[in-house]
């Protein structure tokens, strides 16, 4: 190679590392905010770490529901679509892969709910009322 290839090369690499560098900092520096509680202003937080900020304030599982039903039904559907095409081949695999993918979504939806619902309560603070003689 060439001094002039040599160089295109090392200016690319340097390119882009300052660029993967700079975006690696920022993200440490919002999730470090994240983490505190501190949310940086409006238009500072990129799309990508509204998810993480949605799910450091706790959420339902409703999505997980909603996803889990929707690709177990696709899935159902290709197979019973596919099925007449070719019988059972590997074909089915289009349809059993979001299949089994929904059915761990609502796996994890339910088994996260009832962990919910079964988790103790905080003590109340009012006292119990002492039957008088």
């Amino acid at each position: 190679m060439d001094g002039t290839t040599v160089f295109l090369i090392v200016s690319v690499v340097a390119i882009f590392g300052a660029v993967v560098l700079m975006r690696w900092f920022k993200h440490r520096e919002i999730l470090a905010m994240v983490e505190k509680g501190l949310l940086p202003r409006q238009g500072l937080l990129p799309k990508q770490y509204t998810r993480y900020v949605r799910a450091s304030r706790g959420r339902s599982g409703r999505g997980l529901l909603g996803w889990g039903v929707a690709l177990a039904m696709l899935g159902l559907a290709l197979i019973i679509g596919l099925l007449p095409v070719d019988g059972f081949s590997p074909l089915l695999l289009f349809g059993l892969i979001p299949l089994f993918i929904g059915l761990a979504l609502l796996i994890t939806y339910f088994v996260t709910r009832k962990e919910e619902a079964t988790a103790p309560e905080a003590p109340s603070e009012e006292k119990a009322e002492v039957p008088s003689d």
